[in-house]
């Protein structure tokens, strides 16, 4: 069987935002908070604190960068108490903060406001506040009032699953560069649901990555054999799918039976070459081509062949270095320059 590891170790590096597009974004975001604070503060009289959350928390980094090139980060704006003003007037505050911040302006929506930097990556702040002697805080939603909603306890319970090899954090992210490389077919699950369905499913296979998805695929497919359902697992219990429509659901299901396929197709290939173009109809052109059958007997024999050398050789009569009989190999100054 084909052995795609090292692919796939190779494709999470080029999904995972480098160190550089990392601290770009963040010095982008010290900017905004900035503009945030000072709105706020005029108009609500508090400083709110800052805190990242979702797929860029600390202990989580299960961001990756989505295959249009862009990705996300999640800033919490959190107030040290309830505002006399509902949480939309919040959240309209926090617009007018950051509107004209970027060229490409900024985004109310239902759960956030979104800053927009083009083709480089969106910086969502959610608002909330806080209550003395309590550990969730509430959320401002639009066009509702606050919720009890409170993104480190889902943080915090992925977190649990971390394995001290990563392989959890790689098959989330895994799930969501499928999702985002399928996009175009039809709207897929959010990347909260595909972490919540990783976490409750996660086996880890050491040194495979490759049967470890295959495995959660085959689970999620299992559990999602009558209806597409996730719900969350802390408060408040949300139904992760349900911005879905049944047609997007079905089409999910569908997505999900044709990769569970065609992964273990790739996991029964001998050829690396052609699993890895297997995964590629999956994971799209930033997964890499693995290596032929043929060429990797050819490296195979020319590891050998190094081997030979260097523990002492004979050149024998029809040419072949061997390490029996021959001619000795001797010493010499000639690299093939």
């Amino acid at each position: 069987m084909a052995d795609c590891d090292n692919l796939f170790k190779q494709y999470n590096g080029k999904i995972t935002p480098s160190s550089t597009q990392r601290q770009k974004m963040k010095t982008s975001r010290k900017s905004l908070e900035t503009k945030i604070s000072d709105k706020l503060y005029n108009k609500l009289e508090m400083r709110p604190t800052f805190y990242t959350q979702g797929s860029d928390a600390e202990k989580l980094k299960t961001i990756i960068i989505k295959d249009d090139g862009t990705f996300d980060s999640d800033r919490g704006v959190y107030l040290p108490r309830k505002p006399s003003v509902s949480g939309e007037t919040v959240q309209g505050y926090v617009y007018d903060a950051v509107k004209d911040h970027t060229e490409d302006g900024a985004q109310h929506k239902k759960k956030c406001i979104r800053v927009l930097f083009r083709c480089e990556y969106n910086i969502d702040f959610p608002v909330y506040y806080e209550v003395d002697g309590e550990d969730f805080a509430y959320m401002a939603v639009k066009g509702e009032e606050w919720i009890k909603d409170d993104p480190w306890h889902m943080v915090t319970w992925l977190e649990q699953y971390k394995d001290a090899n990563g392989q959890f954090v790689r098959i989330i992210k895994y799930l969501k560069g499928w999702a985002s490389k399928r996009k175009s077919n039809g709207k897929m699950p959010s990347g909260i649901a595909l972490s919540v369905w990783a976490a409750r499913y996660f086996v880890a296979e050491v040194g495979r990555d490759d049967k470890c998805l295959l495995n959660v695929l085959k689970s999620i497919k299992s559990a999602i054999t009558y209806s597409v359902i996730c719900y969350a697992p802390v408060e408040p219990y949300d139904e992760l799918t349900a911005k879905l429509s049944q047609a997007q659901k079905d089409n999910f299901r569908d997505e999900l039976s044709l990769f569970c396929d065609d992964a273990q197709r790739a996991i029964d290939e001998e050829d690396q070459l052609k699993a890895s173009k297997i995964w590629r109809k999956y994971l799209g052109d930033r997964f890499p081509e693995g290596i032929s059958k043929e060429d990797e007997k050819r490296a195979e024999a020319l590891m050998a062949s190094a081997g030979i050398v260097t523990s002492g050789a004979y050149l024998g009569r029809s040419g072949n270095i061997n390490s029996t009989s021959g001619v000795s190999h001797l010493w010499h100054r000639n690299h093939g320059g």
